[in-house]
């Protein structure tokens, strides 16, 4: 009987290595660290330059020419913590796997503003610009929807 059992506890060991084994794997394909590196590459390069220069990142995302101190530094503080998403995204390129709760708050992120952007858009508050910036971002949420769906899927499966 002993035996019996410790066979048992020897298959659930090797299932379960396995499972772990075919989910980092397929979370960690090089198709998904080449969407976090863009993703990481697309961001960064998106609020660089509103960070260096704010003016004119306001009148690209507005089409309105804003000089107003106060303005103009929560815009730059705005880009700098949009930064940190993109510095995630490098992150969960090295090991996506491993970083679900980074690729989370990325698909929020990435749904808040692109939602933003197009009640704003429909208001006429925003730029084509800042409306082409939503709708890539919503490739990405469509992308880190997939991956949070398989990874919890093959979570619950195994």
């Amino acid at each position: 009987m002993k035996t019996q059992d410790t066979n048992k506890s020897n298959r659930l060991t090797n299932n379960l290595n396995y499972t772990t084994m075919t989910l980092k794997t397929t979370l960690n394909s090089r198709f998904w660290k080449i969407t976090f590196l863009i993703a990481g590459l697309y961001t960064a390069g998106g609020v660089l330059p509103g960070i260096f220069n704010p003016e004119q990142g306001l009148l690209d995302f507005t089409s309105q020419i804003i000089e107003d101190w106060n303005t103009l530094y929560f815009f730059r503080s705005l880009w700098i913590t949009v930064l940190v998403f993109g510095i995630g995204f490098f992150i969960v390129a090295l090991n996506p796997a491993k970083h679900i709760g980074i690729v989370i708050m990325g698909l929020l992120g990435e749904l808040l503003f692109a939602s933003n952007v197009l009640i704003q858009y429909s208001n006429e508050k925003v730029s084509q610009m800042a409306m082409t910036a939503a709708s890539i971002d919503l490739i990405f949420v469509l992308l880190f929807g997939i991956f949070i769906f398989k990874y919890y899927s093959n979570k619950e499966n195994n």
